[in-house]
C-alpha cells in the first residue's frame, strides 16, 4: 500500500444502540455520529466478547477471546504476553497514544509510548471528562501531527457510563418533562445496592434514569463532534482511520437476576442491552460510505482489519488472533456463522456487593455464562443449568426462554459452542483480585472455596 493511514479508535464506555439515532432511535442523540455512519460503514450486529471494561478492551487490543487472554473478573489484569495491536502498529513506525479515561481500560494499554489517564471535569460545562480529553486530543494533534509520521490515536470516553449526570443543554433536553431535577437526582444510580438488595427501583426510576442515559449519549456525541470539525479542518480525517465502538452496553432493569433482583450496570448477564454495541468505520478507501452491514461481527475483529488494510507479516499474530478482518463483510461475505460472548464468576463482584452488605449470599454470583449468538438464535450457556434460548428475530427482547420448548436446538448449540471452545488455546491464571474494596472480603471469599489465589509449591 501506499501512504500509511493514521488510526483512530474512539471508545463510548457503556453505550448500547438501541438509544443512538444513527441506528434509527427516534430522539436526536447522535447527530454527529449519524454524520459519520453516513460517510462511513455502520455494522448492525456487532458483539463485544465480554460484558465490562478489562476484559473487552483486553479482546479489542488483542483480538483474543477472554477465555484465551485470561483477563477478567477473577483476574484483574492482562496476564501473559500476547502481542497488542499499539505494540504491532508501534513496530510498524506509528506514533502510538492512549487517551484513557479509567483504570480498568489502562490496565489494557500495553504497547502505547503515550499515555494519558484523564478523569478530570471541566468545571464550566461538568462532565465525565470528556471535553477536558477532547481538546487534549486536539493539543496533542496541533503539537505532534505534521502529516509525515503516522499515529495511532485510542481515546476512551466514559460517557453514558454511571452514575448519568449530563451537563447543560442535554440534562434539559432529553430529561422526562414532568420530571424535575430534585426528583432525578434522587433516582439511586448505584448497581450495588441494587444487587445488595438494599434499592428496589420502579418502573419511573427507570425511565428517569433512561432519559438522562440518553443526555450522556448526546454530551458525548457534541464532544466528538468537536473532534470530528478538527479532523475535517486539519485535513486530517480524509488520511485516517476512523473506529468508533462501545466496550460494552450496560442493564437499565430490562431483566432480573435469577428472580432476586433487577439487572443494572454491566455485569451479571449476557443479553443483549450489554452485548450488542455500536461499530461505525469511516476510511473511505476500504468502507464504503453509507453502507450498512448485517453480518455478525466482534470487537476483536478489529485489530485483525488493520493488520489486513495495513498488510502486516507477523508470524506471531497467525497464532494469536482469533477475530476475523471486517473486510469481508463489506463484500456481502459472512465470515463468522456466530459470535461468542463470556462472563467468568465474577469475585469482583462479589467484593463489590459484600462491601455494600456483608450479609448478602455470594454465592449467586458463583456463576459462568457463555452466549452463543447466530444472526437468528441465541444460546446462554450457565454453569448452574439455567439454560436459556432465544430466537432474536422473533424475540428480541430475549423474554420468552425456548431452552425447555427447543432442546434440540439447544443441544445442537452447546455441541457447537463446546467444540469452538475445545478449538481454543485457554488461559487460567487463577483468582488475582488486585483491586478489591476490602481484603476481609477475599479472606472470607477464600475460607469458602471462592477464591483461589494461586500459590506457589513449598
Amino acid at each position: 500500500m501506499g501512504k500509511k493511514p493514521n488510526i483512530m479508535i474512539f471508545i463510548m464506555d457503556t453505550q448500547r444502540v438501541d438509544n443512538l439515532s444513527c441506528y434509527g432511535y427516534a430522539k436526536k442523540t447522535t447527530p454527529n455520529l449519524e454524520r459519520i455512519a453516513e460517510e462511513g460503514t455502520l455494522f448492525l450486529n456487532n458483539i463485544t466478547p465480554a460484558v465490562w471494561t478489562l476484559p473487552s478492551h483486553a479482546s479489542l487490543f488483542t483480538g483474543m477471546y477472554q477465555s484465551s487472554h485470561g483477563a477478567g473478573a477473577s483476574c484483574d489484569f492482562l496476564p501473559g504476553r500476547p502481542a497488542t495491536l499499539a505494540e504491532v502498529l508501534s513496530s510498524e513506525s506509528y506514533r502510538t497514544v492512549a487517551f484513557f479515561g479509567n483504570e480498568w481500560a489502562a490496565i489494557t494499554g500495553k504497547g502505547f509510548k503515550e499515555i494519558c489517564l484523564v478523569k478530570k471535569v471541566d468545571p464550566e460545562n461538568p462532565d465525565k471528562g470528556s471535553l477536558h480529553r477532547a481538546r487534549m486530543v486536539i493539543d496533542w494533534l496541533e503539537r505532534n501531527y505534521d502529516g509525515k509520521e503516522p499515529f495511532f490515536m485510542f481515546v476512551q470516553f466514559m460517557e453514558p457510563h454511571l452514575p448519568c449526570w449530563p451537563p447543560e443543554p442535554f440534562r434539559s433536553k432529553f430529561l422526562l418533562e414532568d420530571v424535575t431535577e430534585e426528583e432525578a437526582r434522587k433516582v439511586n444510580q448505584d448497581p450495588n445496592l441494587v444487587r445488595a438488595g438494599k434499592v428496589r427501583m420502579s418502573e419511573r426510576d427507570w425511565a428517569i434514569l433512561r432519559s438522562l442515559y440518553d443526555g450522556e449519549t448526546a454530551t458525548l456525541d457534541h464532544r466528538m463532534g468537536m473532534l470530528f470539525d478538527y479532523l475535517r479542518e486539519r485535513g486530517i480525517m480524509e488520511d485516517t482511520l476512523l473506529i468508533v465502538v462501545a466496550d460494552h452496553g450496560d442493564m437499565r432493569g430490562e431483566h432480573d437476576y435469577m428472580g432476586r433482583f433487577q439487572l443494572m450496570g454491566h455485569h451479571l448477564c449476557v443479553y443483549e442491552e450489554l452485548i450488542r454495541v455500536p461499530l461505525i468505520v469511516r476510511y473511505p478507501e476500504v468502507f464504503p460510505a453509507g453502507a450498512r452491514v448485517e453480518a455478525l461481527v466482534q470487537t476483536l475483529d478489529i485489530f485483525p482489519t488493520v493488520v489486513q488494510i495495513l498488510g502486516i507479516k507477523d508470524e506471531r499474530l497467525g497464532r494469536q488472533l482469533q477475530g476475523y478482518s471486517l473486510l469481508p463483510t463489506l463484500k456481502g461475505e459472512h465470515v463468522r456463522s456466530f459470535a461468542l460472548t463470556e462472563y467468568q464468576k465474577s469475585i469482583h463482584m462479589c467484593d463489590r456487593v459484600m462491601t455494600v452488605n456483608p450479609n448478602v449470599d455470594f454465592r449467586i454470583f458463583n456463576r459462568w455464562l457463555k452466549a452463543y449468538r447466530t444472526l437468528r438464535y441465541k444460546y446462554i450457556w450457565a454453569s448452574d443449568g439455567r439454560d436459556e434460548l432465544y430466537d432474536l428475530s422473533e424475540d428480541p427482547g430475549e423474554r420468552c426462554n425456548l431452552a425447555d420448548e427447543m432442546p434440540e436446538k439447544v443441544e445442537e448449540m452447546r455441541r457447537q459452542l463446546e467444540s469452538f471452545l475445545l478449538s481454543m488455546e485457554m488461559h487460567d491464571y487463577g483468582d488475582m483480585l488486585h483491586s478489591c474494596k476490602k481484603a476481609e472480603n477475599l479472606k472470607r471469599l477464600k475460607a469458602w472455596g471462592f477464591y483461589r489465589e494461586i500459590e506457589s509449591w513449598p
